[in-house]
């Protein structure tokens, strides 16, 4: 069981570097007041920055490859083996090199 103490140490413990436990008390209060589909909007854009941000690390790993290439080292960093090759009909082992 967690305690009153624990809850208000969690609480404000900063979740960054350059954020100050008040300032990320008032993001936390925005996000917990959002309504439903406020909170899945900012979740898919989470999701999408994401991929942006692998797909350019991708980018300068392999200079030479073309989008469909870029697409491939991106499914295979997302889903197992297993499922890109179920899914997509190749082998990231041997195809996203």
């Amino acid at each position: 069981m967690i305690c009153e103490d624990e809850v208000t140490s969690i609480r404000m413990r900063s979740l960054s570097l350059d954020t100050s436990p008040e300032a990320q008390e008032v993001v936390l209060e925005l996000l917990r007041s959002a309504p439903a589909g406020k909170k899945i909007a900012l979740t898919f854009d989470l999701i999408q920055t994401a991929r942006l941000l692998v797909l350019a690390g991708l980018r300068r790993r392999f200079p030479a490859a073309d989008e469909v290439q870029l697409r491939r080292h991106l499914i295979s960093k997302l889903l197992s083996r297993e499922d890109v090759i179920r899914a997509y009909g190749f082998d990231p082992n041997i195809e996203s090199r």
